[in-house]
């Protein structure tokens, strides 16, 4: 059985019972259920006994708590290892739930694809008309979502699964306007924000990711620190960052440049995120 703070640690056997205790605690909890176990004593450097309930386990430990300390874990995995990953406080949202960053990253991404793929009608009316602004566009979109509920409830869930990441990503947020290009798939926001606490020197990063059409990825990091704002273009298709890029050149002095995309960044900004 494996227990770490990222993953990488392992229960060890721990005697003949081994076998038995396990089949206890698969019995016991399920994927995704918070546990709580306390440090009875330390067997050496990173490998302690904890007790949860009435099991008592040998687990390698990342952090540094003394004997008698409780320790959280969210269970990950039963088969075919029992797999735990400890927990701190950051790690839950403010009604107390855990959520893994990486779940609800998946999970957006599985049901932002549904959407897309059902309200297909929906982006194509949109990008037909091209003299609505973005309030007009967001107005139109909703208008049109009225008429297919499938395509609301799949909005609505991906709206809810970039509520559950915000509710555990620190000082950074992501949003989901698809109105904002409507012709192109994927599109993502995330806002990350240094030294959120003090205005006047907080530095801002706006990163919108998109795959325009066929399906080229084009990503736009935007900067801000006070008083000053610049951009910068990112695409792997040369003939993109050429023309964007002189049309930019001459319309915006707040453009620096385009380079292509950065490994950490080809799938999107919020996959280097929680790379990070």
């Amino acid at each position: 059985m494996r227990i770490s703070r990222y993953g990488g640690g392992k229960f060890q056997s721990g005697g003949g019972g081994a076998s038995e205790r396990s089949a206890k605690f698969r019995k016991k909890y399920k994927v995704g259920e918070i546990v709580q176990g306390t440090l009875l004593r330390w067997e050496q450097s990173g490998l302690g006994w904890v007790q949860i309930d009435e099991l008592l386990l040998l687990a390698s430990i990342a952090t540094s708590p003394a004997p008698g300390d409780v320790l959280t874990f969210v269970v990950l995995q039963l088969y075919p290892d029992i797999v735990l990953k400890e927990v701190g406080p950051d790690d839950f949202n403010e009604q107390g739930r855990y959520i893994s960053p990486v779940d609800a990253t998946r999970n957006f991404v599985r049901t932002r694809a549904a959407f897309q793929s059902r309200a297909r009608a929906v982006f194509e009316e949109l990008s037909a008309r091209k003299e609505l602004d973005a309030d007009g566009r967001m107005k139109l979109m909703l208008e049109l979502l009225e008429a297919d509920r499938d395509s609301t409830v799949l909005f609505f869930e991906t709206q809810r699964c970039v509520a559950d990441l915000n509710s555990v990503l620190r000082s950074s947020r992501l949003y989901y306007m698809p109105w904002l290009v409507p012709s192109a798939l994927n599109v993502e926001i995330v806002l990350k924000i240094k030294e959120p606490d003090e205005p006047e020197t907080s530095f801002y990063e706006l990163l919108l990711s998109m795959d325009v059409p066929p399906a080229v990825p084009v990503r736009y990091r935007m900067m801000y620190k006070k008083p000053g704002c610049s951009f910068k273009l990112l695409a792997d298709d040369a003939n993109i960052r050429t023309l964007l890029g002189v049309h930019f050149k001459h319309c915006f002095p707040e453009f620096i440049g385009a380079e292509k995309i950065p490994a950490q960044s080809s799938g999107g900004f919020l996959a280097e995120l929680l790379s990070a």
